[in-house]
């Protein structure tokens, strides 16, 4: 299937079935479109999510109020999640200095919930192999997933959000194209404008309650 442009778009479509289950099919799919300003997601607040870093299981979950965030759900075992995911690190690896962005990849299972160690161990050997440096997160609960698709129009792996520094989505991008980076990288980089030079705090913005 082709898009409206005729730029073939890659995506695994997540079907959920019953609390917590997330089942995937994958399919070329044009119903979703590259940084739709019509999303259902786009004006949203984002408050703190109950994500778990897998580089250091002690650390807080990342909140969003006062930086410019990429939001990302992939997946080792989705095809283009592998062929996007090095463009995002691309573009944290550029901004890496700069305090008022982050990149908060979602490692995810083909289904959830997930056994955290096992996603762990198959994140960990993915980006040795590719090369890609990020820390990455899981959702082991599959909560997150859950909220994201009753609220925030979570259709496909991949998908992206870019959150600005009030807490709210701006833009996102669902399933893949070669071209996406480049206008990813460019809604950050304008996005930043936005973003104070004091990152130390903030409060959660109002909007879908939190997952946790």
């Amino acid at each position: 299937m082709m898009t409206a442009r005729g730029i073939r778009r890659h995506g695994c479509r997540p079907l959920l079935h019953g609390a917590g289950t997330i089942l995937i099919v994958l399919l070329p799919f044009s119903g979703c479109h590259p940084a739709d300003r019509g999303h259902p997601a786009v004006g949203k607040g984002v408050g703190r999510v109950g994500l778990v870093s897998l580089a250091d299981r002690e650390r807080p979950a990342p909140t969003f109020s006062g930086r410019v965030t990429l939001l990302n759900f992939w997946g080792t075992w989705c095809p283009p999640c592998r062929r996007e995911l090095p463009g995002l690190a691309r573009i944290a690896d550029r901004l890496a200095a700069d305090r008022r962005f982050q990149l908060v990849a979602v490692a995810c299972g083909p289904g959830g919930p997930d056994d955290i160690d096992e996603i762990a161990a198959d994140t960990a050997r993915f980006l040795r192999r590719e090369r890609i440096a990020i820390e990455p997160w899981a959702d082991p609960r599959g909560l997150v997933r859950m909220l994201f698709a009753d609220g925030y129009g979570f259709e496909a792996f991949p998908t992206t959000y870019l959150i600005g520094p009030d807490g709210r989505v701006r833009r996102v991008w669902s399933g893949y194209r070669s071209r996406d980076e480049a206008d990813i990288a460019a809604a950050v980089v304008e996005t930043l404008k936005e973003a104070p030079q004091d990152v130390s705090g903030g409060s959660d913005p109002g909007g879908q309650p939190a997952a946790r």
